[in-house]
């Protein structure tokens, strides 16, 4: 089995307004569909008074703790020493990897931010929930050579923000950028691949900008798709931490719900339900569960 687990920053399940909802301006509809049929909704509040935000959001998904209660409140940006310790503690590339899974971060993180973030030089560089996962685990970070040869995917899919910020790389198409995560997930039970622009693109307040994030990412998902066997061996999930893309008539987040877009034969075995952010790892493993202790039968 192969799963690929994407992570979209900022996207809840807002009402379709094309005025305000660039996921349902946009004139392709990939994403829109998806959250339409979405197998299950999450409250990314935990319970918690205050608008959800992405440290706290982002540690409940990797790790199954309500992060905001430990806290006491949402957070913002980068985690604290507090969420580093929960995620360095348990995290579900380390679960995966004690049952024995091979598990990859598909994205690509510039040269210079990589060393700074890795040698704690710069507090801007500060590592977000997921690298601090794939640090605690020794996970193998890819660099822009990385994206150079097709080995990886840059955050905003194409790697133009790789061109401005003055690489010398070829900037690629979301369906080669589809096919690149897909060449790669062949060789991991578990691939991750983060894609946070959305939410950059939520706070910004300009439609424009926003449907046009939507239009390469439906393009990227649209492919992808069109290349897994999700009557076989491939699993495909995607979700969020909270809402924000779904509504640029405000800057800030939102209290809506976040899709959690499940597809494939293999998951649909499952039982467990997915009611907040805290039941997606275990849904994760469980899944894993199923399979492993299927191929233990036909042993």
């Amino acid at each position: 089995m192969k799963v690929i687990f994407i992570f979209i920053d900022g996207i809840g399940t807002g009402n379709k307004n094309r005025d305000t909802n660039p996921i349902y301006a946009a004139h392709t509809q990939v994403l829109s569909n998806m959250i339409d049929n979405a197998r299950f909704t999450a409250d990314a509040s935990m319970g918690v008074p205050g608008l959800p935000q992405s440290a706290t959001g982002q540690t409940a998904i990797f790790t199954g703790i309500n992060a905001p209660a430990v806290l006491n409140r949402h957070l913002s940006g980068q985690p604290t020493v507090t969420l580093k310790k929960l995620i360095q503690d348990i995290n579900i590339f380390g679960q995966l990897m004690k049952m024995g899974l091979t598990v990859t971060n598909a994205n690509v993180y510039r040269d210079e931010y990589l060393a700074n973030m890795l040698e704690v030089k710069d507090r801007r560089n500060r590592p977000s929930v997921t690298s601090v996962m794939g640090m605690a685990e020794n996970i193998k970070f890819r660099n822009v050579k990385d994206f150079m040869e097709n080995n990886g995917v840059y955050h905003d899919i194409t790697g133009d923000i790789l061109k401005e910020s003055g690489y010398e790389v070829d900037v690629i198409s979301p369906e080669e950028a589809a096919q690149n995560l897909y060449r790669l997930s062949r060789q991991f039970d578990f691939t991750l691949y983060e894609h946070f622009i959305t939410d950059y693109a939520g706070h910004k307040f300009e439609m424009d900008r926003a449907t046009e994030v939507v239009v390469n990412l439906d393009r990227f998902l649209g492919k992808l798709v069109d290349m897994l066997d999700f009557e076989q061996e491939d699993v495909l999930i995607i979700t969020s931490d909270h809402g924000n893309l779904e509504d640029i008539s405000v800057r800030t987040h939102t209290m809506n719900r976040v899709p959690v877009i499940v597809k494939g034969k293999k998951a649909e075995q499952v039982e467990k339900e997915i009611n907040s952010l805290v039941d997606i790892m275990p849904f994760v493993i469980e899944l894993f569960r199923r399979e492993l202790d299927g191929n233990d039968k036909e042993n």
